[in-house]
């Protein structure tokens, strides 16, 4: 009779545990969707996919992420992936915090010119508590579970008409920019014109004229194969480099038991990590292929860049107060420290 109630007692327990790891296991969804704007070739787009993979893996394929490039869940527009993800549509953002910046002005932090001089510069960031502690809390406020950051890589000025050396040089060029006013600014105080459109509509763009050039990384350029829509000139002036980061949508965060959480984090660091020595080591291989294919690259000497850093130092001025002066002073501290 003990021997009976002992085992009743024991299977109404393991019911009752079963009961209450039901729901959870029930909220997992057989699909999260992650949304990117650019496609496949790049190390934005590989660095998305190893993310998939390492989740899958790490979690037993309890948690299935599946990428959607070109933005292609708000048909194109990667200034809408934000309003997208608080709507629920978008659960995971892999991406630059300038494309959002329009919902949330403090994303604009790491989108002003000529922050990071150098990748020694981007390291300080990537350990900084400016980055880890500060911009994480504005993230999470923002709707979103930030879990790891990488490097973009250095984004350059690339045309079809002329050689970039001097701020005259941009006079009369339709430029296009993303959908923010600093990159539109930024292009005025060159004198060029800034002409705003989606990623996705570029390229026809390009070839008929409505635009002269744009602004990217070398290893997008070669990916994409502007080349071939008479984009010549490539001024290696390190204009912008961002950061990547890897976010989960808050409802679905919180839906996640904590082990899950600590294995996608995991995953977000180790891809995060990947990315970033990809975008490098690309970059020290684009000479060969970027003269392969027909395109002049200037080299600005050490008094060119600072003229370029000093047309555009008032957009930066103005928009650091307007954005979140005590966060970009502690970005600044970071970089600036020996």
């Amino acid at each position: 009779m003990i021997q009976r109630r002992t085992i009743l007692k024991a299977s109404a327990i393991f019911l009752g545990a079963s009961a209450l790891a039901a729901p959870a296991l029930a909220s997992y969804k057989n699909e999260y969707r992650l949304s990117l704007p650019v496609g496949p070739g790049t190390t934005w787009y590989q660095g998305a996919e190893n993310f998939a993979r390492l989740v899958a893996e790490k979690t037993d394929k309890r948690i299935n992420i599946k990428v959607y490039p070109g933005s292609s869940l708000v048909q194109g527009a990667q200034d809408r992936e934000l309003t997208a993800l608080r709507q629920g549509l978008i659960d995971v953002l892999v991406g630059t915090t300038v494309n959002w910046s329009g919902t949330v002005k403090d994303f604009n932090a790491f989108s002003l010119p000529f922050t990071f001089p150098s990748e020694k510069a981007v390291d300080a960031v990537l350990q900084s508590d400016a980055l880890n502690q500060d911009f994480y809390n504005i993230v999470r406020k923002a709707g979103m579970e930030p879990l790891a950051s990488a490097e973009y890589g250095f984004i350059q000025p690339i045309n079809s008409k002329r050689d970039l050396r001097a701020e005259q040089d941009f006079k009369g060029l339709k430029m296009r920019v993303v959908a923010t006013p600093i990159q539109q600014e930024v292009m005025q105080a060159f004198g060029a014109n800034p002409t705003t459109m989606s990623f996705a509509d570029v390229q026809a763009a390009l070839s008929t004229g409505a635009v002269d050039g744009l602004t990217l990384t070398e290893e997008q350029f070669l990916v994409y194969k502007f080349h071939t829509a008479g984009l010549k000139h490539l001024t290696r002036a390190n204009l912008y480099n961002e950061l990547i980061h890897f976010n989960i949508a808050n409802p679905v965060w919180k839906s996640w038991s904590p082990e899950d959480q600590e294995k996608v984090r995991e995953a977000a660091k180790e891809a995060a990590e990947q990315m970033t020595a990809s975008v490098r080591a690309a970059y020290r291989s684009n000479d060969a292929a970027l003269k392969a294919v027909g395109v002049e690259v200037v080299e600005l000497t050490p008094e060119e860049q600072a003229a370029w850093i000093a047309a555009t130092r008032p957009v930066y001025d103005k928009w650091k107060k307007q954005t979140n002066p005590a966060l970009i002073d502690k970005i600044e501290a970071a970089i600036n420290t020996p």
